[in-house]
């Protein structure tokens, strides 16, 4: 028997990066709001494979590249912070994971486990970094298209206000 609290959640996913614009989560949280819906961060490190999953459900990673010797938290302390500031203010009920592998893999993943609503990610950043990055793992959004059936909600990485903006109006 399924418990009614459980089973009338409702989930939105997003997609999340480290140097990504704080733009996305806000986006992410609205669309949450509306939907009254709890928002799921998801981050994916496509430098790193699981080997093996615990009793408790954590995973035991490695490097793809077994010289890569770093193996802290994708995101800073101070990142995690500005990602807390902007979602505070919405009064949305979030929470973050970090998997190993291809970003659309670990979004798909996560809004099968969670049976969300939709999936939000940001577009491709432009300039080099950007493109190197699509052309190693490709279009997220692309993938996610074609290869599971939840709405994908594609957000604009570069919106008129700055991240700066952003966390200074919400002060």
């Amino acid at each position: 028997m399924s418990d009614d609290s459980t089973a009338s959640r409702r989930t939105i996913v997003v997609g999340i990066l480290p140097d990504q614009p704080l733009w996305v989560v806000q986006v992410a949280a609205d669309y949450a709001r509306a939907f009254d819906a709890e928002l799921v961060c998801v981050a994916a490190d496509a430098t790193r494979y699981a080997y093996q999953e615990l009793p408790d459900g954590s995973l035991l990673t490695a490097p793809i590249d077994p010289d890569l010797a770093s193996v802290g938290p994708m995101f800073s302390e101070d990142r995690l912070e500005e990602i807390r500031t902007v979602l505070a203010p919405s009064g949305v009920p979030w929470s973050m994971r970090e998997l190993v592998g291809l970003a659309a893999d670990a979004l798909m993943e996560v809004a099968e486990q969670e049976d969300a609503l939709m999936i939000v990610v940001g577009a491709r950043p432009g300039g080099f970094r950007g493109a190197l990055r699509h052309a190693f793992t490709g279009s997220v959004a692309l993938r996610l298209a074609h290869r599971q059936y939840r709405p994908v909600v594609v957000v604009p990485t570069a919106p008129a206000e700055s991240d700066a903006a952003l966390l200074a109006g919400l002060g």
